[in-house]
């Protein structure tokens, strides 16, 4: 797909402080994009200050790099902002709304089709299985090297969002990427089991507190992780630790959702789909987005609400089509 990558150059060029921000409650494709091409960037001898609200998670700290993210800004002095893996500009988060306060370019990179095309210059390519995917892209568009440290960045983003390499957005040329970055000397197995094989005990707990709580109708299988739980479990995110993920595993269901109670009173909604199904365009109905297998939202509204509200517009998808692999 032909982006504007030139021009996106362009500005990397005449730029000499570049700063790179991504969504809220990073992944491994946000760390891994984020990483990927901050390193690339400073190969050619820019000045990158990475950041992202919080720092990276504990899980990700492996990768290489992860001590120079900030986890907050205060008004730096860039010539370019560079937004990874992020649709709209509501998830980037505090440090997104220092970012983009600055009044200088800003870079659009993410993968999602429900993208709201915000940068001066938008690399969005939803046909990419991640955002690490269009930093490579990018990278490899405009003849700038990829240094080892990316590659390993980079092979995260790749394996986190394909759950390694298991999604239906997977090609071919994925798996051409995978290897090439794998002989610069990306650690597959080491990625594979420090993130999509791996489950922290308080996630265990999460999970065994929330469980009781799950339904299922119409296709639809779903649970609630109200505040009250998060205590219970002595759960020191607010995330779901995987567990929306592993709901879509059950053979009678077609879309799965978990819905987590923020500490300000929001929710926040993640949603999963096999093969067949959309769910982004009810992520941004909702004020998020995402792609049609995953997407999300954060919605300011009680769970009372919130919940059957949702739960009705997922059963009306699922029940309107049928899935691929029956």
């Amino acid at each position: 797909m032909k982006l504007e990558w030139d021009a996106a150059a362009q500005l990397v060029g005449d730029s000499d402080r570049i700063l790179i921000v991504t969504h809220l409650d990073p992944d491994g494709d946000a760390i891994g994009s984020l990483l990927g091409l901050t390193y690339a960037l400073r190969g050619v001898g820019k000045t990158v200050i990475p950041a992202v609200d919080g720092g990276v998670p504990e899980d990700l700290r492996f990768l290489p790099g992860t001590a120079d993210v900030l986890p907050a800004l205060d008004e730096p002095d860039v010539d370019l902002v560079i937004v990874t893996d992020c649709s709209d500009t509501p998830r980037i988060g505090r440090v997104g709304e220092v970012a983009l306060g600055l009044g200088v370019p800003v870079i659009n990179l993410d993968h999602h089709v429900t993208n709201l095309q915000y940068g001066q210059i938008n690399l969005v390519d939803a046909t990419t299985v991640a955002a690490s995917e269009g930093v490579l892209d990018w990278m490899d568009a405009v003849g700038i090297a990829i240094p080892d440290e990316s590659a390993f960045c980079l092979l995260t983003g790749l394996v986190t969002d394909t759950l390694c390499f298991r999604t239906d957005n997977v090609k071919a040329e994925t798996l051409g990427k995978a290897q090439r970055l794998m002989e610069q000397g990306a650690p597959l197995s080491e990625i594979v089991q420090r993130t999509v094989s791996r489950r922290t005990a308080a996630g265990m707990r999460l999970w065994q507190a929330a469980m009781p709580g799950m339904k299922l109708e119409d296709h639809v299988i779903w649970l609630v992780i109200t505040r009250e739980l998060y205590a219970q479990a002595n759960y020191p995110g607010h995330d779901d630790a995987g567990l929306v993920g592993t709901l879509i595993q059950v053979d009678e269901a077609y879309i799965s959702a978990v819905f987590k109670e923020k500490e300000d009173g929001a929710v926040e909604t993640g949603f999963r789909a096999v093969p067949g199904f959309d769910t982004s365009q009810i992520a941004l109905s909702l004020g998020g987005g995402g792609h049609k297998l995953a997407s999300g939202a954060t919605v300011a509204e009680p769970l009372e609400t919130l919940v059957p509200r949702v739960i009705a517009l997922l059963k009306a998808e699922a029940l309107s089509k049928q899935p691929v692999i029956a």
